[in-house]
């Protein structure tokens, strides 16, 4: 099968200010012992909601994301994950659970797992139709790309589920992987598949801020996912004219460290690999290890732009492409000997001798010999050349085009540092059956794995060929986590919880934040365990 031509980068790649948009959830459960006090919200006050677990006992709603290879090598082990259905749903029962199945193929190819809608522009941005953009010497084609559930029927397990409807759920689980067939791309993207649910905001969405979720990832390729092409939105230009685009090595050094996160009042760190653009001319070696003064550059960048970061450990170079639009340099494609790697560019009014002396001038570092220029013929479609990026929301992330901390980051904010689990079922390096054809190892899911640390992710071969273990371990994981949670009625999004305090004995205990962990509705008990008879009283105030 052929591989999706990859959309190319354009523009500068610069360091942003974080924005976090904390999520919350509306879980209000009428079953729960509620005593106000105060207006609810009302005028930024406070207020108490009391929950007694002896009577009351709604637990956080459990997801669980499927990522199932969907190219042409895969029936066995689909058939594998789907015989060791039992094993994920036994330990569940008795609890509220979704499950949805997604597919590793992306964009533009996959119209089962994402809606591409498709609006014509011209070169003032206003919306024309079809038939009037096709009739402009050069008009913007932008394409939104959304998250949809028509791949399998909702699979939902519920709390009261009988015996009858819990075998059903099974065979329709079981149905729905099978189905997800081996007719889809080769070129695997679990990563993105797996951000574009995670980042999704939409009424729609599949997760909500404190839920406790599982991702199931199963592939017998390495991820291919990037992100250039990991997007939500990007424009094409189309002209009757041919188009001239310039692209340079942009040279980065790539540091590790962790960067200081307030979210509801706490305060977390956050690991990251973070590049930035070094500063002129430089010689460096792709892989090799940062100079002192390159760091220091580095992380001066990062922390001036307001970020507070500790544990800067590695720092490595790296070269990234990066292009312009010819004719915002002032090659509009009329004169074909015009090649501005070693001509004259015009940017902003401002002339330079050449693309090399325009990137070193705005302060960053473009690689020696790195420049070419490319035309694309007339009435083709461009690569993007303007795009946001799934992860956009997560700054960081997206300023060090890093999916795998964008996973991370964005799983921490829905479900709590211990209220998730990814596993992966693929093939790794030191397997103890040899590689088939089509089949790859998956470095970027034990980089993942590596990341996410053991208590929030594990990793199975398929040579194995019985999954049932790792699967039991994921349920029963998220069994725990939801057993010693509770949910919170009512709450706004204009709220948060401020404090647990724990009734004992007509004695008043405040939990301290490595007590209990709230997110969204949700509170986690992770270092405290209750007695017969407890009750939480929990104070929510304004954000």
């Amino acid at each position: 099968m052929k591989r999706e031509q990859k959309m190319g980068i354009v523009g500068l790649s610069i360091i942003g200010l974080l924005v976090v948009s904390p999520m919350f959830q509306n879980c209000a459960k009428t079953n729960y012992d509620v005593f106000n006090n105060g207006l609810g919200g009302a005028l930024g006050t406070s207020r108490k909601v009391t929950i007694d677990p002896t009577y009351n006992q709604v637990k956080a709603n459990l997801k669980v994301l499927f990522v199932v290879d969907d190219s042409y090598t895969m029936t066995q082990s689909q058939q594998q994950l789907a015989n060791a259905v039992d094993s994920l749903l036994t330990p569940l029962k008795g609890h509220n659970v979704d499950l949805k199945i997604v597919s590793t193929s992306g964009i533009p190819s996959n119209e089962v797992d994402y809606t591409i809608a498709t609006k014509y522009l011209d070169e003032s941005r206003n919306t024309v139709s079809q038939s009037q953009a096709q009739s402009l010497s050069s008009y913007l084609i932008e394409r939104s790309i959304s998250n949809k559930n028509v791949r399998h029927n909702n699979l939902k397990l519920f709390r009261n589920s009988t015996d009858s409807q819990f075998g059903i759920l099974k065979t329709q689980i079981r149905d729905a992987l099978l189905a997800v067939g081996t007719s889809g791309s080769d070129t695997e993207e679990g990563l993105c598949a797996t951000a574009r649910q995670l980042f999704d905001e939409s009424s729609s969405r599949f997760f909500q801020a404190g839920d406790k979720a599982a991702i199931v990832i199963l592939t017998d390729e390495d991820d291919s996912s990037n992100f250039a092409s990991c997007m939500s939105r990007y424009i094409q230009r189309v002209s009757s004219q041919p188009v001239v685009y310039y692209s340079y090595g942009q040279q980065r050094a790539r540091v590790s460290l962790e960067y200081q996160l307030s979210q509801d009042g706490v305060t977390k760190w956050m690991p990251v690999q973070w590049g930035v653009s070094l500063n002129g001319q430089n010689t460096i070696t792709n892989g090799a290890t940062c100079t002192q003064a390159h760091k220091d550059y580095a992380v001066n960048r990062i922390t001036s732009q307001g970020y507070i970061v500790r544990n800067v450990t590695d720092c490595i170079y790296e070269t990234v492409p990066v292009s312009y639009y010819g004719a915002d340099l002032g090659d509009n494609g009329s004169n074909a000997n015009l090649n501005l790697c070693s001509s004259q560019v015009t940017f902003n009014n401002v002339n330079y001798p050449n693309l090399y002396d325009l990137v070193h001038a705005v302060g960053l570092s473009a690689s020696p010999s790195s420049c070419s220029k490319q035309v694309l013929p007339g009435n083709v479609a461009s690569s993007a050349i303007e795009f946001d990026s799934v992860i956009k929301s997560d700054i960081s992330a997206s300023s060090a085009q890093n999916l795998i901390s964008a996973i991370r980051n964005k799983s921490v904010e829905l479900f709590g540092s211990s209220g998730f689990t990814v596993a992966t079922l693929a093939r790794f390096v030191g397997d103890s059956c040899a590689l088939n054809a089509g089949q790859s190892y998956g470095t970027a899911y034990e980089t993942l794995s590596v990341i996410l640390g053991n208590n929030n992710s594990s990793t199975q071969s398929l040579c194995s060929g019985n999954f049932s273990n790792t699967l039991s371990q994921v349920s029963t994981f998220m069994a725990s986590e939801a057993a010693s949670s509770y949910v919170v009625p009512g709450l706004l999004s204009t709220e948060k919880v401020n404090s647990v305090v724990i009734l004992r004995n007509g004695q008043r205990q405040i939990l301290s934040l490595s007590d209990y962990e709230a997110v969204g509705a949700t509170i986690t008990l992770t270092n405290f365990t209750l007695q017969l008879g407890d009750v939480l009283e929990v104070e929510i105030g304004p954000i």
